[in-house]
């Protein structure tokens, strides 16, 4: 008789996990009653390839998901707790990865050994496989243990034991493979020369997309931090650059973090002739459903960071292509300046002409200041008038303004 290898995988997987709970102190009864209800989480079919794969879920029973799983990992999983209806999405993930994200969204973990998988709660986990808990060691190069143990703390990694030795500048840690492999990217991420270190760090919590989307938005937007950590629902940054930018971070992450934010396409349109302000009020008279975020002063800035549809990419780039035209020039006063007693109102308007020229970036041969039109001697009155786009004009009324008229 010929058996195939995934029955074989569920008569191992069985058996091993009423060994396993009974060696944990779990009697016969229990632990054989249980090993039958995992039947429902264990691969029964042929393995499949370890590709990455697409997985989306609406209100299904966390034991299929896990089925679904275990046939493309070709192991064996095991469920030791009563399943929930989970609602959950993932693209492009390896089959590993799909398994934690969906694990650490209903709080759960999980040990491995070989070829079985045991999925239950952490506590349970720890409390009944205690000794299936790896001890390791994490040698650290140039931050303190004690500081790391404050870190490990503050985000609430769960290991089961953690002791230090400060002569060696070595942690020992006893966990789930989760929480050991969030160790060691933590070490990774602070572990770095004094001068390039640094143990602040800022904290989004997410509620529909995953840290690793949250990351690309922030690549895509031109903030990409250069150590970062993801635990759970939170992406932790310790780039102490992207502080300054916080703000615009948490602005970024609240457009992006909802149901059609997983999918939505995030770029960064640069404007040639108009600003960001400009864009942003002509694109929204346009039949998109399209969201549109600018930087710090738009009245000034040509970028504008665009969260569209994926169908949508191409008309919302055409539509920008379209409105950010060069414009014919025209000529408008921007600023005036009376004269009198010691006041040289020519030469306020003329130091005044320059400097908008180095902010604006318009040259200064197209700004032009007139002769007296008071017709008088003893208080002169100048006009400054500029020869350019719309856009550019409205970029120097709002310099002015600043400056001061």
């Amino acid at each position: 008789m010929v058996i195939n290898k995934g029955f074989r995988l569920l008569i191992v997987a069985v058996c091993a996990v009423a060994l396993l709970l009974m060696a944990a102190g779990w009697d016969n009864q229990d632990a054989t009653s249980i090993a039958n209800r995992i039947r429902l989480s264990v691969a029964e079919a042929a393995p499949q390839s370890s590709e990455n794969i697409t997985l989306d879920v609406r209100d299904a029973d966390l034991r299929d998901v896990l089925t679904a799983l275990a046939i493309k990992m070709d192991v064996g999983i095991i469920l030791i707790v009563e399943p929930d209806k989970v609602s959950f999405r993932v693209q492009d993930s390896s089959p590993v990865q799909a398994l934690e994200l969906i694990l650490q969204s209903q709080g759960l973990a999980y040990l491995r050994e070989g070829d079985l998988i045991i999925v239950g709660e952490p506590e349970q986990l720890q409390n009944s496989f205690f000794k299936q808990l790896i001890l390791t060691r994490f040698d650290l190069l140039f931050v303190p243990a004690g500081e790391i143990k404050t870190l490990i703390t503050a985000l609430d990694i769960p290991l089961t034991s953690l002791t230090l030795d400060p002569g060696l500048n070595v942690i020992w840690a006893q966990g789930t493979p989760q929480a050991l492999h969030k160790l060691q990217e933590l070490i990774n991420t602070v572990d770095r020369p004094v001068n390039d270190m640094s143990l602040d760090f800022r904290s989004i919590t997410l509620t529909q997309i995953s840290p690793e989307r949250a990351l690309e938005v922030l690549e895509n937007a031109g903030i990409k931090p250069r150590q970062s950590l993801k635990l759970k629902n939170r992406l932790l940054v310790f780039d102490t650059r992207v502080f300054a930018r916080w703000a615009q971070v948490e602005a970024l992450i609240r457009e992006v973090d909802t149901l059609d934010g997983r999918e939505s396409k995030v770029f960064v349109y640069q404007l040639k002739n108009i600003t960001a302000k400009d864009a942003r009020e002509r694109l929204a008279g346009f039949p998109f459903q399209v969201n549109t975020t600018t930087f710090n002063y738009p009245e000034y800035t040509q970028e504008l960071l665009v969260i569209c549809p994926p169908y949508l990419e191409s008309q919302v780039r055409n539509a920008l292509v379209s409105i950010d035209g060069t414009r014919k020039k025209i000529r408008v006063p921007v600023a005036s300046a009376t004269g009198g007693g010691d006041k040289n109102a020519f030469e306020e308007l003329n130091a005044k002409r320059h400097l908008l020229s180095e902010l604006s970036g318009v040259p200064v041969g197209n700004m032009h200041i007139s002769r007296n039109l008071s017709g008088s001697f003893d208080t002169p009155f100048y006009v400054l008038w500029v020869e350019e786009t719309p856009e550019k004009i409205a970029q120097i009324e709002e310099l002015v303004k600043r400056i001061g008229n």
